[in-house]
């Protein structure tokens, strides 16, 4: 899933946003699903800060034999949702930020 919205973000700013969106979906997965169930679970968060910031996020998980596939896709739709609330959460903060 991309989503791009106008804002030119520091390199640090960058690299916190991508901690906080993956950390945001795995903290979503986790809280339903037990991390005994999980086999697998990849985030991969991808910005890019040109005339616009562009944020790509993918999260690839796989259950245990317990769970459908369509449960395991159904869950990581779920978390990258989660990781774009964040990511708009921080970029509101950002914007309310006087500049200096």
């Amino acid at each position: 899933m991309e989503e791009s919205n106008k804002l030119s973000l520091s390199d640090d700013q960058i690299e916190e946003l991508c901690i906080l969106a993956d950390e945001a979906a795995r903290k979503y997965v986790t809280s339903k699903i037990s991390k005994n169930e999980v086999n697998d679970l990849v985030v991969s968060v991808n910005l890019e800060d040109a005339k616009e910031l562009i944020v790509e996020i993918e999260v690839e998980l796989s259950l245990s034999d317990l769970y459908a596939e369509e449960d395991a896709r159904k869950l990581a739709d779920e978390a990258v949702k989660s990781a774009f609330r964040a990511i708009d959460e921080y970029v509101k903060e950002v914007r309310c930020q006087p500049k200096t």
